[in-house]
C-alpha cells in the first residue's frame, strides 16, 4: 500500500467517530490529519438532571508524513506531541484522561536504532495527583510500503485501528 492511499484510508476511518481536519498548521507544525474524539460518561440518580458523577475521555490524533525519518525528525515529532499535551489537554474535575496519538507515516526504512527509540518512548502526565486525570502519548511510526508498524507500549492498544 502506498502512503497517499494509506493516509486517505485513515481519513475514512477517522471520519466515522472523530471530528477531523486535514492539512492544518498546529504549533508551527504542518499536520496532514488532526482528529479529535470526546466521550463523556455519567451516572444519574432518578432523572437525567440528577447527575451523580461523570467523567470524560479524550483522544487527539496527529498524523504527519515524514519523508525521511531519522533520529532528529523523530525527536522533533515527539517534541511537538509533548507541546500538544501542554497546550491542548484541559484538566478539570470531570476529566479522566486524554490520549495524544502521534502517527508518523514514512516511506523510508526504519532502522534498528529508531525502532529502539520508538519502543522506549514514554510520556505521561498527571494533573492534581490524578484527581483531575492524566494524559499519555501514544507513538506510532508506520511504513505502508512494507506494512510495518512500530509503536511504544501505550500505542499497542490502538495498533488494530492502524493496521492495513
Amino acid at each position: 500500500m502506498d502512503m497517499i492511499s494509506y493516509i486517505g484510508n485513515l481519513c475514512e476511518r477517522y471520519s466515522i467517530y472523530y471530528n477531523m481536519s486535514r492539512d492544518v498548521i498546529i504549533l508551527n507544525e504542518s499536520i496532514d490529519i488532526m482528529a479529535k474524539f470526546k466521550d463523556v460518561h455519567g451516572r444519574t440518580f432518578l432523572g437525567p438532571k440528577d447527575v451523580i458523577d461523570s467523567y470524560e475521555i479524550n483522544e487527539i490524533c496527529y498524523v504527519k508524513h515524514i519523508e525521511n525519518i531519522n533520529v532528529i525528525s523523530l525527536s522533533d515529532f515527539t517534541d511537538f506531541l509533548k507541546k500538544a499535551v501542554e497546550n491542548y489537554v484541559e484538566p478539570k474535575r470531570d476529566h479522566m484522561c486524554t490520549y495524544i496519538t502521534g502517527v508518523a507515516v514514512t516511506q523510508s526504512n526504519i532502522n534498528d536504532e529508531l525502532i529502539h527509540i520508538i519502543k522506549r518512548f514514554k510520556y505521561s502526565k498527571s494533573y492534581l495527583f490524578s484527581l483531575h486525570g492524566w494524559s499519555e502519548i501514544r507513538l506510532l511510526v508506520i511504513n505502508p510500503d512494507k506494512e510495518q508498524i512500530i509503536t511504544n507500549k501505550p500505542g499497542k492498544k490502538v495498533i488494530k485501528f492502524y493496521s492495513f
